[in-house]
């Protein structure tokens, strides 16, 4: 029984921090700047606090072409999550916020564009913390360095042994070791992969990892997430145990980016 996860064909923002924009098909005019501008700027906190609660956040924008932009924490940053933009966007987007232990929430955006350059739209996000929602400790959790260093792009596998979810695959660490984190909420577990506080001795950025959940008989909603680099969204579909190893899920495929299901 193969798992459905509701892909759909879509183009990807790729990371470009710090880059300059090629206009092409047009001339640019001498007296704008060729620096790229963010679109949209997505600040985060916790609503019952009011503090700022980007680390650990992940998100998701979606623009009216379908274009989709990731989010995460850069380096720990506390209240603004980094897009990765491939190009200025003017236009309505459509943000999804998400956190381990927190209900998921959107925002909306229109940017618009001046003479040169889109004008900046920043968007406070409030994170509740989900009342139904308890940490889930995993079976095992081991990770390490990959030699492939930065050549090998972030990715998670899932798989089905029994009644055993594993999720294995490979990620950016910012120089420390990873950690999971998991919560559970009713028939939905939300787990994410994110740097921990452990610095590493040596450096070396891409980690791979592999953890192990144990399943309960009726079918799970699995939100498996990246807390650092892109993609930030491993996968998101449904899970149950199985008698034979019959599943097994590889993301991302190529060309296809999957719609996260609370934007259709």
């Amino acid at each position: 029984m193969a798992m459905s996860t509701g892909r759909r064909p879509a183009s990807r923002a790729l990371p470009a921090l710090g880059i300059v924009v090629a206009l092409s098909g047009c001339e640019v005019d001498p007296g704008c700047s060729t620096h790229m501008e963010l679109s949209v700027i997505v600040e985060v906190t916790e609503r019952a606090t009011g503090m700022p609660a980007a680390r650990g956040a992940t998100g998701l924008s979606e623009h009216e072409s379908g274009v989709l932009t990731d989010f995460y924490s850069y380096r720990g940053e506390e209240l603004r999550l980094v897009g990765n933009w491939e190009s200025e966007l003017p236009g309505a987007h459509t943000v999804l916020v998400r956190k381990p232990g927190f209900l998921t929430e959107t925002a909306h955006a229109d940017v618009h564009a001046d003479r040169c350059h889109v004008e900046p739209r920043t968007v406070q996000v409030s994170l509740a913390r989900d009342p139904r929602a308890v940490p889930e400790s995993p079976v095992s959790f081991i990770e390490g360095p990959d030699s492939a260093g930065w050549e090998r792009p972030a990715s998670a596998e899932v798989q089905v042994h029994g009644d055993t979810l594993e999720i294995k695959g490979y990620t950016g660490s910012d120089c420390t070791e990873l950690r999971v984190v998991a919560f559970r909420s009713r028939n939905s577990l939300h787990v994410q992969i994110e740097p921990s506080d452990t610095p590493l001795d040596s450096c070396i950025r891409s980690r791979w990892f592999e953890a192990r959940f144990t399943l309960p008989p009726e079918p799970t909603r699995l939100l498996v997430t990246n807390g650092h680099w892109v993609p930030v969204e491993f996968f998101d579909g449904e899970v149950r145990p199985v008698e034979e190893d019959l599943h097994r899920v590889q993301y991302p495929p190529p060309a296809v980016r999957q719609r996260p299901h609370l934007l259709r």
